[in-house]
């Protein structure tokens, strides 16, 4: 008779099942064991108490139970997982099993064990698949993709965007990627209560114009940031102005210029006029102090009619102009892109409330953008994707679903919420915005037809844009250095199982991955430079890094700072209710405070930024995941460099920050949240 010591970690955060109504069974190389209710054996101890309540973070229960075999099973391959039936289902991180001669092998899990189907777990080796040789651990392998793609099926969103996760609504969501019980807990609680919370339940009846700005800073007083109050006084001036296409909520769109677009009817002389100092605009352009930022996307699309008051939406082209004191400064404003007479072209010498008028339409542009193309389509529809084709074609034991599993925690329920809450009919977005309403299809295809893996690719995007030698440019600072370290945790870990470009190309698995990225995401075309295949260690590697940051660093610095920059309405409006002005000359405080989107639809999109901006009680920062995927020596100790890299970087950017007037944390390590999740 020979004993086997089985642990079993059950965590709490989700919801409450019971471990102990459990059906066991050990499979090793040598034989099996029986069918073990758990229940029936005894425990050999228990590392925490059970605790239910829904408000409370992680707690795992640690149960060891005693399991007697008549001889050997020899080197234990599978663990067999089997819910009594009618039981509440639970939710199992690892099982870790000591065999009689001492040694520990950890099986992990981190899903529902349920009375629907048995779950069978393998050891924490990672194997890409032509290293499995047992047919046993083949076959499971197999089944395991089958039973995932029968769980996690496409659907067609739209016949232009990257195909989503089939299901219509949260409750359809699969169990495995359901929010735990706080985070669905304070999700439900935020949105039922965001406007109590934020003491504006009193405005939302209001459907008025606004009486002066000193009303709309009544507004939101109690979430103001500190940010947001800088926001407040300086929204105004034009340094800040330029300051947001670099550092703001949506800094991925401008670029330097080399040549005045044909469509904007702009006059060397005015130009050079705004610039000053006797500069000359060919001279400017050639030191690459003049650069553009070009809303086209948003060119065609008919503004959404917000309480039956219709909106107006711009496609602005602007023009801005690094000066020798190392800000940024618009040199002119041109709104609509084709240019005709009901079109000027707006410069800082006019008159204040047009110049002002002219920024603000601007900065409406930029929210528009900012929400559906840099948020919504490139962080979340994106990352949704590629879990999507990571659940359905890597099982657990694959190194690279070992690699990417953290990164995809909570994002396809969060994005079914954003599609049931947010942009569906009576969504706030499509309710309460001037992309809203039949725009926002509209809006994400054009997006999605321009999008590149360049795009996507942080290095080539800045490289891209030209904007490689900019001062001041936080975003790219921090956000290249962010690059460097998870490229460097990824070639280490992707490195140490790929000996070479030919076990790429073999990888089944892998090939089959990245083809369903490519035929679900719609990125077929040539043109957008997506690779069909991979062919080698560098070009997985770098595909890898694009995909983990993404879904971490690139959400955090468009998400994380929407309430800053977006909770003073003036500075970001949802959209304008008068049209763009067709001259000069007439534009007034008074006409500016008209266009602003009425007080109702104001606070339902402070409210809307402040759910997305909010963090989650079990909130898992970069790197920070306790779920262990890995346990062999190398890329545990990569993931150790992984962490001491971030907190080094994080100490970097805290420092830099103490001398700014506008502190960049968005990508600080330790605010960098490890997926998509809100």
């Amino acid at each position: 008779m020979v004993i086997y010591r089985v642990a079993v970690y059950q965590e709490r955060l989700f919801i409450p099942g019971d471990a102990h109504r459990t059906i066991l069974q050990l499979v090793g190389s040598s034989g099996a064991s029986e069918r073990i209710p758990l229940d029936q054996t005894s425990i050999c101890g228990v590392l925490k108490k059970l605790c239910c309540c829904c408000c409370c973070k992680t707690i795992q229960e640690k149960a060891e139970y005693a399991i007697s075999c008549p001889t050997s099973l020899g080197a234990p391959l599978l663990v067999h997982l089997e819910a009594h039936a009618h039981h509440d289902v639970w939710f199992c991180s690892k099982v870790a099993v000591t065999t009689p001669e001492g040694g520990v092998l950890l099986f992990p899990c981190y899903r529902f064990v349920g009375s629907s189907a048995s779950l069978t777990l393998r050891d924490s080796t990672a194997k890409l698949v032509f290293s499995d040789l047992l047919p046993i651990e083949l076959d499971q392998r197999i089944n395991e993709l089958t039973n995932r793609r029968e769980t996690f099926r496409w659907s067609c969103y739209d016949d232009a965007l990257p195909e989503t996760l089939k299901a219509d609504n949260v409750l359809l969501v699969p169990a495995d990627a359901r929010f735990s019980v706080s985070k669905a807990t304070g999700m439900v609680l935020t949105v039922a209560e965001a406007v109590v919370e934020l003491g504006l339940q009193n405005f939302l009846s209001s459907q008025q114009h606004w009486s002066g700005f000193y009303q709309i800073h009544q507004l939101g007083l109690k979430i103001r940031t500190s940010a947001c109050r800088l926001v407040e006084n300086h929204w105004r001036e034009d340094w800040f102005f330029g300051h947001q296409f670099l550092n703001g909520a949506n800094p991925t769109l401008i670029r330097r210029c080399t040549r005045i677009p044909t469509n904007m009817s702009v006059t060397k002389e005015m130009v050079e006029a705004s610039i000053g100092g006797g500069a000359i605009l060919a001279q400017e352009m050639e030191r690459g102090n003049i650069f553009l930022v070009d809303y086209r996307l948003l060119d065609g699309l008919t503004a959404n009619t917000v309480n039956r008051k219709q909106n107006y939406l711009t496609a602005p082209l602007v023009l801005l102009h690094l000066n020798p004191d190392r800000q940024l400064l618009p040199v002119a404003i041109q709104l609509k892109q084709s240019p005709d007479e009901t079109n000027p072209v707006f410069y800082p010498e006019d008159l204040a409330a047009d110049w002002l008028t002219a920024k603000t339409f601007v900065r409406s542009a930029d929210f528009a953008d900012h929400e559906l193309r840099s948020h919504f389509l490139r962080t979340h529809m994106m990352s949704e994707l590629f879990a999507m084709a990571t659940l359905r074609n890597f099982p657990m034991v694959h190194p690279v679903y070992k690699l990417l599993a953290p990164h995809f925690r909570y994002t396809l329920e969060i994005d079914t919420l954003a599609r049931q809450l947010l942009i569906s009919d009576g969504g706030a977005l499509m309710e309460f915005t001037a992309v809203g309403g039949a725009a926002t299809r509209k809006f994400l295809r054009k997006a999605a037809a321009s999008l590149t893996y360049r795009d996507l690719c942080l290095p080539d995007d800045i490289i891209g844009r030209g904007l490689n030698s900019i001062p001041g440019y936080y975003y790219r600072d921090d956000g290249l250095k962010l690059w460097d370290i998870i490229h460097r945790y990824v070639g280490g870990v992707v490195g140490h199982y790929y000996h070479g470009d030919d076990d790429v190309t073999r990888d089944l698995e892998l090939q089959s991955w990245i083809n369903e990225i490519i035929v679900f995401g719609r990125l077929e075309d040539q043109h957008k430079g997506f690779p069909k295949s991979f062919t080698s260690v560098s070009e997985l590697t770098y595909f890898v890094t694009m995909v983990i940051f993404n879904a971490s660093a690139q959400h955090s610095a468009v998400n994380d700072a929407q309430l800053d920059y977006f909770g003073w309405m003036p500075n970001a409006p949802m959209g304008l209710q008068r049209p763009p002005p067709a001259c000069r000359g007439r534009c007034s405080e008074r006409s500016l405070l008209d266009s602003f989107p009425d007080v109702r639809s104001t606070v339902s999109g402070l409210a809307t930024v402040y759910l997305l901006s909010k963090k989650s009680e079990d909130f898992v920062p970069l790197g920070g995941s306790a779920e262990q995927h890995f346990t062999e020596s190398v890329p545990v100790e990569m993931a150790a460099r992984f962490s001491n890299d971030l907190k080094r970087l994080s100490g970097d950017i805290r420092a830099r920050n103490v001398d700014l007037t506008l502190p960049y944390g968005y990508l600080d390590p330790v605010s960098v949240e490890d997926s998509v999740a809100r």
